[in-house]
């Protein structure tokens, strides 16, 4: 039987039942605490949040400083906004946009300031402005400009026929247009024992059919045959998820856009694996010679 490898910085040694180590979106199960908060993180932080998060951070801190500006000018007094008339709430929404306008350096010229007060609070407001808007843009770009991959993971992994033995295999495809070549994928096995109180995490190197493909157009079924090296070798279905394996998977590959190596993981638990299935092809070619593949069948399988 294989040897169990080092703890590859996940730990080893637990007083209760943890959650999966690698969610399926690629993040890790780790809260971390007691990091404290730095300024020079902020950059990275916006650069990993969510389109969605990052959307409504920029437009809530857009509607803050606009009302703080709105705000200043009105108890200054819209009195020295020229072109401002009507009630208390008009006087309000005058300042406000005239703020919107003044901030994006935009300035219909329908309102504008007159009076020394007024006239330094707009000058620091669209100095504001210009440099909240640079950030902004440099943050966009920077957001775009990221190398990633998008692989594609079959929903599940199998225990399937593999050259008259076993073989654990999942499939992987590339979910973009561009071009990934030397792709490398590593496997990790994870087992648990209770000993007492305590959960022990046992690691092991999953020995591949092949660890790397020269070209990655079509789909990628990584394979570990189940032969007297592997850790499940000799063991039944029940032993297996009794010591409740994950299946831990990183995948590295040359990104030819970017010219930069990016990467994506992914892991496969207990309820994740079916044995005695096999997958089904998920391409074919036409009668002009060109090849059809639809990505979303690398998910189908039928059991054998």
């Amino acid at each position: 039987m294989q040897k169990q490898t080092i703890d590859p910085g996940l730990g080893e040694k637990y007083f209760q039942k943890t959650k999966r180590i690698i969610n399926h979106d690629g993040s890790f199960n780790v809260t971390k605490t007691g990091a404290g908060f730095n300024y020079r993180d902020i950059y990275q932080f916006l650069i990993n949040i969510s389109w969605t998060k990052f959307f409504l951070l920029v437009l809530s801190v857009y509607i803050s400083l606009n009302f703080l500006f709105a705000f200043l000018y009105y108890f200054v007094g819209v009195e020295d906004l020229a072109g401002s008339a009507g009630n208390n709430l008009n006087n309000f929404l005058d300042a406000f946009f005239f703020s919107a306008q003044t901030l994006t350096t935009v300035g219909y010229g329908g309102i504008s300031p007159k009076g020394l007060l007024v006239n330094i609070i707009s000058a620091l407001e669209a100095l504001n402005g210009l440099m909240c808007f640079a950030l902004i843009t440099g943050l966009l770009y920077g957001r775009f400009s990221k190398p990633s991959a998008r692989i594609l993971f079959s929903r599940n992994a199998i225990i399937a026929p593999y050259r008259e033995i076993t073989g654990l295999q999942f499939r992987v495809a590339n979910q973009r247009h561009n071009t990934l070549m030397e792709i490398e994928a590593r496997v990790l096995l994870v087992q648990i024992e209770k000993n007492g109180n305590q959960y022990n995490r046992k690691y092991f190197d999953l020995k591949l059919e092949r660890n790397s493909v020269y070209f990655f157009p079509l789909t990628w079924t990584v394979v570990h045959p189940i032969d007297e090296d592997s850790p499940f070798y000799g063991k039944s279905e029940a032993e297996i998820k009794a010591v409740e394996p994950e299946i831990l998977i990183l995948i590295k590959g040359f990104d030819d856009t970017f010219s930069q190596v990016v990467h994506s993981r992914f892991s496969y638990t207990t309820n994740e694996i079916i044995w005695n299935a096999k997958f089904i092809r998920a391409f074919n070619n036409e009668e002009n010679g060109e090849i059809i593949f639809n990505i979303e069948d690398i998910h189908k399988f039928e059991m054998v």
